[in-house]
């Protein structure tokens, strides 16, 4: 028969919950606690993640899901239908300013419209966005940099170049009105300078009849979904019948895919090892939520155990007992989860900002997260934990009979006592109460050795970070100076330090040891090759169809193929902060020798990698210079026009010179003093500056320039003048320094210092709290048992003693298994930071066990006194009438 009982159950299990309040206050702090850790956690993490694609979306421009290149008005009219793209904007570029005063971050002239504008972080945040011939926007450091204050309405002189599809331009100058700024962000890759649709159709009018072609117009687009964005537009490209794959056909729309979407990211790299991390961070901290719940919720059944027995005698079945209990978890999280998620969220919102600025993010991409899912899947976890918690007690309460459950004393130790005439000794007592419930005994050890472990392992592995090594990979010297385009990889020859800067620091600095590192700026070389080596460059790179069609198209000599090398020239004194892996680097030294040294690959740890396609000490190595060279039209022979289609250009070789070369040495040329890339399809070839300049017979341009300085005063003072030299906006220096990586190293350090640190605190006092709770709760069940020892001679100072003794017995007992535990912990964990973080040197520590002991052994004397105190105002007489 099936009885409408819920109301009944649920008045049940309201009722009874609100006769245990002590109880209840500690179930829902633990719950906040719990919740707090979930959503301080994932408002972190949700905000880490906005900020990283903040990041990489300013780098890249704008934050659109990708973008259809150079696209005729035609083709964009078609694209914009497509069921995939939720929204679209256009922008139409007719020029650029890289004049002097601009720096190295060029302006770009161009008309947006207003999503454009929007996902290119270029809306104006006073004023509005240009709509007459004669309006303009632009950020305020452009402003400055064309000498003219932000005030709507200012007249603004503007000489820019006017550039087509064919690259042919001219020179423009017009006089605007200001109709709009906003604030520049030091990430974006341009300076956008906006004017209006009427300004740019009128441009590229004038601009056709001085015989420039069309203009390039991007379709920016949002598509319905961020996840496979590059499958997703290569797909509106085929159901258009559209190429990516080729420029200037009638039917060739290229596409652009903005990988500062973390989620394309994930789709194109999904990284297992990263996977298993966030899976067993996400299991500690649902155990560590699951310890102290689970025993709450155990130590009420087995409190509430005669009751259940009760209410088992009129009718209440096992399904009816267990959802009483879960109906207390469920409504104890309706309490605790929201203040749970209210201070969680405040708190990581609160500390975020300190945690992002220890990362090299900064605080310029600062996003905090608003995201329903932090709550949705905080308290997801939150009621998880909870009713995981609730599945042994709940189980308990329903298999115990009415009978069994008047017995029932939650003591699991059933082995016959030997009887003695000796007396029972206080420490004997508190050792066999321990003993009657060990799995609560053993959670509670567990719960607040794991706090300890953490901080052990926090404490080894933030000892084991060593600076040294972590500087000398990152930077070889005290000093490298170069332009900004060279350390964001743009390596051109239109973009390098001059000899006049680099006289000009020289002069102003005091050095032990200065040099640069050089490159042909404006010369194309190739290296020969056997098929075999080139095939072995290429694997990893190219899929079988790309390396057939590469070797089907590149030059051939005999049995040797062209490669392209990288060659970097080295001023001699700097040769000794190269590493040598076999060989010897003297050879370079010899003027009137043809010595070369091969850059080898290696890993994190200096190991060279892929040896086998590097050429032995003592080979020959042919590189062919070429002096001259263009491009012809295969139809004619002639050299090519701006009306020749690209399909029939063809790279033709008017001149070139071979050298052949002796390999000296094999090597590994630091990070920081070379190109900071590598060729896919050639060595990186190492030389001296003076044999790159007479070999190549052409110009060659500094890459770097580096230096050592005498002493630290000395260095304090170049970085300084560094600073102010670099500092202004019109600057095209930048640089790198050992004290700005150690500040990066210290702020690497420090922000696991400080969620480490946060996580082993909110673990701690979860720790305490079970601890308190398991004596707490214990005192309370056993106030009876109590009565009856003091009525038969037990004082108040035993019982104190008892209690302690048992507090004494989990503190020592959480100090032996953390000390233990972290002994295996540090032998296991070694390797793996090791294996993770190249610059780690692990080192065996116990500090943070031995501090921590001393304070649970204090917190098990006062707990203890300060719970009991609280019972001791109930006569005796009292207590035993209320278990009649």
């Amino acid at each position: 028969m099936n009885v409408k009982n819920k109301k009944c159950i649920f008045r049940l299990s309201y009722r009874s919950l609100r006769a245990a309040k002590k109880r209840n206050i500690i179930a829902v702090i633990a719950i906040v606690l719990t919740t707090i850790l979930f959503t301080s956690l994932f408002t972190i993490a949700l905000s880490l993640n906005d900020s990283y694609q903040t990041y990489s979306f300013r780098q890249m421009g704008g934050y659109s899901h990708g973008t259809f290149k150079d696209v005729t008005d035609e083709q964009a009219d078609k694209l914009i239908t497509h069921s995939k793209i939720k929204a679209y904007g256009k922008r139409t570029c007719i020029g650029s300013i890289k004049s002097d005063y601009f720096g190295q971050i060029s302006g770009e002239v161009s008309y947006m419209d207003e999503n454009c504008s929007k996902w290119s972080y270029a809306t104006p945040t006073t004023g509005r966005n240009p709509e007459n011939s004669d309006e303009i926007a632009m950020d305020t450091t452009a402003l400055k940099l064309l000498g003219t204050k932000a005030k709507l309405g200012t007249k603004i002189k503007l000489t820019y170049t006017v550039r087509d599809n064919k690259s042919k331009t001219f020179e423009k100058t017009d006089y605007f009105k200001l109709t709009g700024y906003y604030d520049y962000n030091s990430l974006m890759p341009v300076h956008y300078i906006n004017v209006s649709k009427k300004y740019t159709e009128n441009i590229i009018k004038e601009a056709k009849n001085n015989g420039l072609d069309d203009f390039r117009t991007d379709l920016n687009v949002m598509l319905k979904s961020s996840h496979n964005i590059e499958k997703q537009m290569e797909q509106i490209d085929k159901d258009f019948g559209y190429d990516w794959q080729t420029r200037d056909e009638k039917n060739s729309v290229r596409i652009g895919v903005n990988w500062g979407y973390t989620s394309e990211k994930v789709a194109e790299n999904t990284d297992p090892v990263t996977l298993v991390g966030i899976v067993a961070f996400l299991i500690l901290v649902i155990f560590t939520g699951y310890l102290i719940i689970y025993n709450i919720f155990q130590i009420s059944v087995t409190n509430d155990i005669h009751f259940y027995g009760l209410i088992k005698t009129i009718g209440v079945t096992p399904h009816q007992l267990r959802r009483i209990i879960y109906i207390h978890a469920l409504l104890l999280c309706a309490i605790g989860i929201p203040i749970g998620l209210f201070i969680g969220y405040f708190s990581g919102v609160t500390l975020f900002p300190a945690i992002i600025s220890q990362t090299t993010l900064g605080t310029e991409s600062t996003s905090i997260s608003i995201s329903p899912l932090i709550f949705v899947i905080s308290i997801l976890f939150s009621l998880l934990t909870v009713l995981m918690s609730c599945l042994r007690p709940g189980f308990i309460a329903s298999k115990i009979s009415p009978v069994e459950a008047v017995k029932y004393t939650d003591n699991s130790n059933t082995k016959k006592k030997k009887k003695h005439t000796r007396g029972a000794k206080v420490y004997q007592m508190a050792f066999t109460n321990l003993g009657r419930n060990k799995l609560s005994t053993f959670l509670v050890v567990i719960s607040l050795s794991l706090s300890v472990v953490l901080l052990n392992t926090l404490f080894f592995f933030v000892n084991g970070i060593d600076m040294n090594r972590f500087v000398s990979r990152s930077v070889c010297s005290d000093f490298i100076v170069s332009t900004k385009s060279y350390f964001r990889y743009e390596i051109d020859g239109e973009h390098c330090i001059s000899d006049k800067d680099i006289r000009r620091i020289t002069a102003n600095t005091d050095n032990r040891l200065t040099g640069c590192g050089y490159f042909l700026p404006s010369t194309d070389v190739v290296g020969w090759v056997d098929k075999k080596t080139y095939i072995n460059m290429c694997k990893g790179t190219f899929s079988q169809k790309e390396l057939q069609q590469n070797l089907n198209s590149i030059r051939k000599k005999r049995d040797k193929v062209a490669s392209d090398p990288l060659i970097e020239g080295i001023d001699i004194k700097l040769l000794n902060k190269v590493k040598v892996i076999s060989g010897s680097i003297s050879p370079l030294k010899d003027k009137k020798q043809h010595n070369i040294a091969i850059s080898v690959m290696t890993d994190d740890y200096g190991n060279p990698q892929n040896m086998g396609i590097y050429p032995k000490v003592g080979d020959k190595f042919t590189m062919s210079y070429i002096d001259d060279a263009y491009f012809i039209d295969n139809r004619t022979g002639k050299k090519v026009t701006d009306d020749t289609p690209e399909k029939y250009m063809e790279y033709y070789i008017a001149k070139e010179h071979e050298v052949t070369y002796t390999v000296c040495a094999l090597v590994n040329v630091p990070y920081s003093m070379g190109f900071r890339y590598g060729s896919v399809t050639g060595y990186n070839v190492v030389m001296s500056t003076d044999s790159l300049k007479n070999d190549s017979r052409q110009k060659i341009s500094p890459l770097f320039y580096m230096l050592d300085s005498k002493n630290k005063k000395a260095e304090i003072r170049t970085e300084n003048y560094l600073k102010n030299i670099t500092s202004a906006p019109s600057s095209s220096l930048s640089f790198e320094s050992k004290a700005k990586v150690r500040q990066g190293f210290d702020s690497f350090k420090n922000m696991f210092i400080l969620l480490g640190g946060l996580l082993c605190a909110v673990i701690g006092i979860i720790g305490i709290l079970n601890f308190v709770n398991a004596v707490l709760t214990g005192i309370m069940s056993r106030k009876h048992e109590f009565a009856m020892l003091k009525s038969i001679g037990m004082t108040n100072r035993q019982l104190r003693r008892m209690l302690i003794y048992e507090s004494l017995f989990y503190s020592v007992s959480s100090s032996v298994v953390s000390l233990i535990t972290s002994v295996i912990f540090a032998v296991l964990t070694k390797r793996l930071f090791e294996n993770i973080f190249w610059f780690f040197n692990g080192h065996f520590v116990i500090l943070p066990v031995l501090l921590v002991a001393p304070v649970f052994i204090i917190l098990s004397c006062i707990i203890p006194m300060l719970m009991y105190g609280n019972t001791e105002k109930q006569s005796v007489v009292d207590t035993l009438r209320d278990f009649v």
